[in-house]
């Protein structure tokens, strides 16, 4: 669905770029770490992933910013209007988020409804995760762009509009363009900025527009004959009016209330939802919110614990790893104690406080042997992996050997592409 939504009749005026593989925004290993979870506890697909969901939003606000950016309206502090595009995007990020693990959580069972093995799994919904974190992504990531652009020039129309009264559809800037938004500008289209014209039809309302309005004091000009193509879902609202890059149309918002599993009432609140007819409206939605709230609040814990473990081992510096199996000496650096603390993890918060005890864990965690360094970090010639656990669950610590011979640790991970990874 969403890929003919995106690409199967994008607007004329976008000049679309296809997005291969997955996105540099998201790594593999935060895309491997979510999957893990889901794997691990199908349960949590009935929620949203604090992980991913944070980098997705991460991603959106990023393009945000960047339209904000290229507009050439006059800086403001309009916060309660920031406010609201930011709260826009983690609703967005926490519905395509929870599509995303609804669909990669449907193909955990076999035929004979037996949980699949991790490798298979990953194999089987390989083509859903490059799909929402690679071409869908850029595409949203593109889109948000224009339509913060859009939003920024908005604001300053409204500022100005005792001057400059009226708005008029302009060219569209795609080398490529089709005919969805011809007639407004072959027609040159000029309305007054309160026209209710502009609340359902504007640029950004088909995905990767590039069009664009002018300001100008130039009569009004209604074309009797123009077409007026309807917007593509999830763009039909105005984001300079209501503060949302995209409209809880898309595909990733349920239809209705009751399709939503984070819509979760108690009796009374269900019982004035039948009588009352309870209209959709996600982004102010208080069991939306709630959700969000819950991962801010764990992400924030996470993130304060985190500064603390590093305090505390901070002492450890230039300290030495020793274990049986290993026969040199390891380093514990700075760096290495980021990239821990950094590093995501199925058990995140127990991984963390593994560090404090990092001379027992090392010298007990059975050493695999050599790995190439297939980051290619600077500096790095070879990577060397010993297995522990934490929760009970395997995990590999991974040490690297730089140019000058010293021998540091870098991390850990719960990857088990780093196992096949050893040198035979």
């Amino acid at each position: 669905m969403i890929d003919t939504l995106y690409y199967g009749e994008h607007c004329s005026c976008s000049g679309h770029s296809h997005f291969h593989n997955e996105s540099p925004a998201i790594s593999f290993n935060v895309v491997q770490a979510f999957l893990q979870r889901i794997h691990n506890k199908p349960e949590l697909a009935e929620g949203i992933d604090p992980g991913l969901w944070s980098v997705v939003v991460k991603v959106i606000n990023e393009a945000t910013v960047e339209g904000f950016s290229q507009s050439n309206a006059t800086s403001t502090h309009d916060e309660e209007f920031y406010r609201a595009l930011r709260h826009s995007n983690e609703v967005f990020a926490a519905f395509k988020v929870h599509s995303l693990t609804g669909e990669v959580a449907k193909n955990l069972l076999d035929s004979d409804g037996k949980l699949k093995p991790f490798r298979q799994w990953v194999d089987d919904v390989k083509g859903i995760t490059s799909h929402h974190v690679g071409a869908w992504l850029r595409t949203e990531y593109d889109t948000a762009v224009i339509r913060a652009h859009n939003a920024a020039d908005w604001r300053e129309f409204e500022r100005n509009k005792d001057i400059l009264p009226n708005l008029r559809w302009m060219p569209t800037t795609s080398p490529s363009p089709e005919g969805s938004h011809r007639d407004y500008w072959m027609a040159k289209l000029t309305l007054p900025i309160d026209d209710p014209f502009w609340n359902n039809h504007h640029p950004g309302d088909r995905w990767n527009c590039k069009c664009s309005l002018e300001a100008t004091d130039d009569p009004v000009n209604r074309p009797a004959d123009m077409d007026a193509p309807l917007p593509q879902k999830g763009l039909e609202n105005n984001p300079g009016k209501d503060g949302h890059i995209f409209n809880d149309t898309h595909p990733y918002f349920p239809d209705k209330c009751s399709q939503c599993s984070f819509y979760k009432p108690g009796i009374k609140g269900r019982i004035t939802t039948l009588f009352m007819n309870r209209k959709k409206d996600c982004y102010n939605c208080p069991y939306i919110d709630g959700c969000i709230d819950r991962e801010k609040t764990i992400r924030s814990e996470l993130r304060t614990r985190a500064k603390e473990i590093k305090q505390e081992v901070s002492n450890l510096k230039d300290e030495v790893l020793h274990n049986p199996k290993f026969p040199h000496d390891v380093h514990i650096t700075m760096r290495g104690i980021k990239e821990w603390l950094n590093q995501p993890h199925e058990h995140f918060r127990e991984k963390n406080e593994l560090l404090l005890s990092i001379k027992d864990v090392f010298a007990n965690a059975q050493y695999l042997g050599p790995i190439d360094d297939h980051k290619k970090h600077n500096g790095v010639v070879m990577g060397y992996i010993f297995e522990t656990e934490v929760s009970n669950d395997i995990s590999w610590i991974i040490v690297h050997q730089t140019r000058w011979d010293e021998y540091v640790l870098y991390s850990i991970s719960d990857s088990s592409k780093l196992k096949e990874m050893i040198k035979k």
